[in-house]
Parts: structure tokens; C-alpha cells; sequence
């Protein structure tokens, strides 16, 4: 009888060991989940600066282009 106890001894600490692995895994996850929400919050920051310097390009080179065209007509010789 004895040896029915050791085995159900042994399958409660397996159990018991599964239960922990998986709340540590669990809360891996949410560590994980949580991380991966900041990087995806910090690329869409990172996305929109780059779009509004894109824009920001766009319209100085414009405004150069404008005025080396008025350069282009002044006969400076």
C-alpha cells in the first residue's frame, strides 16, 4: 500500500510542478504580450515622425526647386 502512496505522492509533486510551469509560463506570456504592445505602440510613433519629415521634405525641396527657377531667369553675367 505504501507503494500506492509513493505513487500518488509522485503524481501530485508532477502535477504540482505543471501547475507552476504553467503560471510562469502564463505570466511569460503576458510580459511578452505586454512588451511586444509597447514596440508596436513605439513603431507607429516612430512611423507617423517618419511620415511627417517625408512631408516636411517634400515641401522644402518644392519651395527650393521654386526659388532656383527664379534664379533661372536673372541673368546674373
Amino acid at each position: 500500500m505504501a507503494s500506492e502512496m509513493d505513487v500518488l505522492k509522485e503524481l501530485d509533486e508532477r502535477i504540482q510542478a505543471s501547475v507552476n510551469r504553467i503560471q510562469q509560463l502564463q505570466r511569460e506570456n503576458e510580459q511578452l504580450a505586454k512588451r511586444l504592445a509597447e514596440s508596436e505602440q513605439r513603431f507607429n510613433e516612430a512611423s507617423a515622425q517618419l511620415h511627417e519629415h517625408e512631408t516636411q521634405r517634400t515641401e522644402i525641396k518644392s519651395r527650393i526647386e521654386k526659388i532656383l527657377t527664379r534664379f533661372d531667369g536673372v541673368d546674373l553675367g
